[in-house]
């Protein structure tokens, strides 16, 4: 078994006697066939393809789940996170019964299972699982150029123009390309780091642009090295490229309409209409504004709960329904804060930081890194078939020794540096 004190040798060999690529391939296939599915629904509106999808979704859990408990090199640590998330969440469920939403903790289940079962069957990449996985990508862009964006008309009402392709919204197809770009990190190389980056400049999402950035500024100042130097110097020259591109247009706008707000003062604000807010800013993107709003609303209903609430929350999927703009939260901790109580949230982030360190290169470690910032201005647990690339991928990469891409390139680049200060 792998533990948190296993060195490289021991967990080569953990991962050469529990090797299973059948089983990498099999989660991919699974994941292709719900998105074609998926495609279906959102092209033709009928709800079968819909259906369909789901009873996949759930036949994959159910088939992680028992890669987990049969394998004999699943790991104590993950086997630990599974059974806590599973008992404390049904707990909560119990106690909010019968206003708490299975389906909802059946997703958030999942990323225990996910992680487990491809820490238990890590292997070496194969190219099936590269085409696999190019396929998922060209699919939502063929969509998007054969079709437009999704038919059902509740997405158009509710978030229209800010769709892609059969996406709900922006967030969840930036969300997706990230999570691809993750399964092949190793494969990839820097150039992940640069296509995560072209991610972030076309769909122009705020919060995944934040994630990135954040996550490779920790990285190259965590801990400081010679390297950190290079890294620097090459992360402001794509930062100047992407500013020049317009790559931070948005947030720029954002952040200064939100400074506008906050110089009036929550009293004013809050008697002004949306007409009005959108006239005084001169932007019609007030996202921000309002997920400040929104978390402190979901605070306020949160701290003034009875201690089982506290405890155990008000009832997985409950917050659209407690809040003044009926909105689950953006902000998957304080979703599970308030849905699910403290001890969940506990457990999320004690697995969530257990994922992060078992990781064993730097690019790996900044690319899941976007993922956890990421998860403080969205929804994005809900995304079943990104949350099952990501986590199945993070525990292969946490159980299989890697060649750190990043520090190998950049080691290149003082190597190439100094020969030409030598010549």
């Amino acid at each position: 078994m792998a533990y948190l004190t296993d060195n490289v040798v021991s967990l080569s060999k953990r991962a050469a006697e529990s090797a299973n690529p059948q089983y990498f391939v099999a989660i991919l296939a699974s994941i292709a066939l719900i998105s074609v599915l998926t495609l279906f629904y959102h092209l033709l509106i009928s709800p079968i393809f819909n259906v369909a999808s789901n009873a996949v979704s759930i036949a994959l859990v159910a088939y992680a789940a028992f890669t987990v408990f049969r394998s004999r090199h699943s790991s104590t640590t993950n086997v630990f996170y599974l059974a806590a998330a599973c008992t404390f969440t049904c707990l909560s469920i119990v106690f909010n019964f019968p206003t708490a939403s299975v389906v909802d903790g059946i997703k958030y289940l999942s990323i225990y299972v996910f992680y487990a079962a491809g820490h238990a069957c890590a292997a070496k990449l194969r190219p099936v699982e590269i085409r696999y996985i190019c396929f998922l990508a060209a699919l939502p862009i063929f969509f998007f150029l054969a079709f437009g964006n999704s038919r059902i008309p509740e997405l158009i009402q509710n978030n229209g123009t800010n769709i892609f392709s059969y996406f709900a919204n922006m967030n969840v197809a930036t969300l997706y390309f990230s999570a691809l770009i993750f399964t092949l990190a190793e494969r990839l190389g820097v150039r992940a780091i640069f296509l995560q980056f072209l991610n972030v400049a076309l769909m122009n999402k705020i919060g995944v642009a934040v994630a990135t950035i954040v996550a490779i500024s920790v990285w190259i100042a965590v801990p400081l090295r010679k390297q950190s130097v290079i890294a620097l110097a090459i992360f402001i020259l794509v930062a100047i490229v992407a500013f020049w591109a317009g790559a931070f247009d948005r947030a720029i706008a954002t952040v200064e309409s939100m400074n506008l707000l906050a110089q009036l003062g929550p009293e004013v604000v809050s008697r002004l209409s949306f007409r009005e807010l959108v006239q005084l800013t001169g932007t019609t993107d007030l996202s921000g504004f309002f997920r400040l709003m929104h978390w402190a609303n979901i605070w306020d209903i949160y701290s003034s709960g009875s201690l089982g609430t506290l405890l155990f929350g008000y009832g997985i999927g409950q917050t659209p329904y407690l809040t003044v703009l009926h909105l689950v939260p953006h902000n998957d901790y304080l979703r599970i804060l308030a849905e699910y109580g403290l001890i969940n949230l506990a457990v999320f982030v004690c697995f969530l930081l257990h994922v992060l360190f078992n990781l064993k290169t730097g690019l790996t470690k900044v690319l899941f890194m976007v993922l956890l910032i990421y998860f403080f201005s969205e929804n994005l647990v809900d995304h079943f078939v990104s949350m099952a690339l990501y986590f199945t991928y993070a525990g292969r990469f946490s159980a299989m020794p890697g060649e750190d891409a990043l520090e190998k390139a950049l080691r290149s680049v003082r190597a190439w540096a100094a020969a030409e200060r030598n010549n």
